[in-house]
C-alpha cells in the first residue's frame, strides 16, 4: 500500500513500511516533486516501463526527467547510487560477507532488491553510548 499525505513542511510518502518527507521548498519543489514520484514509480513498476517528467509552470526550478529504477546493478551503479566502492564489493565477495550477487561470466551483478535487503539487515540502531 502506499499512502501520500500533506505534512507541515513538505509531502509524506509511506510505501512498503518506508517513509519518506518530501521537502516542498522553495527552488526545491520540482525535485522534491520528482522523488516523490520516482518512489512511487519504484513501488509500482515492476515490469512496467515509466517516465516521469516534472516541470515547474511559474519556471522557478528547472525541469526533470526520470526513468525507472534499473533492476540489477553493477559495481558503478551501486558507486553512484549508494557510496559504496567497487572495491568494498569485491572484498565483501571475496570474504562472504556481502549481499548475494549474479555472475553471468566474467561480470558481477546485483540484484536491487536483495541489495536492499542486504543494507537494511545492516541498519546500526545507536544507543547514544559511546
Amino acid at each position: 500500500m502506499i499512502t501520500i499525505e500533506s505534512v507541515q513542511n513538505g509531502v509524506l510518502l509511506d510505501a512498503g513500511g518506508r517513509r519518506m518527507v518530501y521537502e516542498l521548498r522553495p527552488g526545491r519543489r520540482t525535485q522534491a516533486v520528482h522523488d516523490l514520484l520516482a518512489a512511487v514509480a519504484t513501488e509500482l513498476a515492476s515490469g512496467i516501463e515509466v517516465r516521469i517528467e516534472v516541470l515547474d509552470p511559474r519556471g522557478q526550478d528547472e525541469p526533470i526527467t526520470i526513468r525507472p529504477q534499473k533492476r540489477s546493478l553493477n559495481a558503478d551503479d551501486i558507486e553512484a547510487e549508494y557510496g559504496i566502492p567497487a572495491r568494498t564489493l569485491e572484498d565483501w565477495r571475496a570474504s562472504g560477507k556481502g549481499p548475494p550477487y549474479l555472475k553471468p561470466g566474467k561480470r558481477v551483478i546485483y540484484l536491487r532488491e536483495d541489495f536492499e535487503d542486504f543494507l537494511r539487515a545492516h541498519i546500526v540502531a545507536t544507543t547514544g553510548r559511546g
